[in-house]
């Protein structure tokens, strides 16, 4: 049986309805099988440019892709069981899923897809201006993992401030430390 992912990002309590632009807003995630539907359909998308490199039939293209989210699913519950999942709207549309943790010393960055139709536009540079208010109002960084081949995104995360801390074989851990102005006594 498969795992549900979106059991998995269910919203604490206190994760209501934000917007954070003018078109793009967060939503909690509920555990309906119209949500659990789009995460998959958005993770097929995002590994479609992969998956066409492999000589492989569509349906074991689909049958590793379907275990590839379970694992994902179940070694997020595993690492992050305080993670926090929502959708990304775009003029009411869902485009994207954003998942977070929030830790002791760390806001931490961990799945952020925006639909390759909606790529461009602004949408995810604005959700992670979000995570970087977030991250200064609790005075500690922002992390994240980029896969160390996913150029492009590592070149974005670099262009909204984000710098290597480490680099793995298959990932690059970055992170953003929010610059916090102490006001002096005068």
């Amino acid at each position: 049986m498969s795992l549900s992912c979106s059991t998995l990002f269910l919203c604490k309590e206190g994760y209501m309805e934000t917007t954070i632009h003018r078109w793009v807003s967060l939503k909690p995630v509920h555990a309906r099988l119209e949500q659990e539907e789009f995460f998959y359909l958005l993770y097929e998308k995002s590994r479609e440019p992969e998956m066409a490199l492999w000589n492989w039939t569509e349906q074991e293209k689909k049958t590793f892709l379907r275990m590839q989210y379970d694992f994902q699913c179940r070694s997020y519950q595993w690492q992050y069981p305080n993670l926090v999942g929502r959708m990304i709207h775009y003029r009411g549309q869902p485009v994207g899923k954003l998942v977070t943790v929030c830790g002791d010393r760390e806001l931490r960055l961990i799945d952020l897809i925006i639909h390759p139709d909606f790529q461009g536009l602004g949408i995810g540079t604005s959700v992670v201006v979000k995570l970087q208010h977030e991250a200064r109002v609790r005075r500690m960084p922002l992390g994240l993992s980029v896969q160390s081949h996913n150029m492009r995104a590592y070149k974005w995360y670099v262009k909204l401030g984000f710098e290597k801390v480490l680099e793995h074989e298959a990932y690059i851990s970055m992170h953003w430390v929010p610059s916090i102005q102490v006001k002096s006594k005068s």
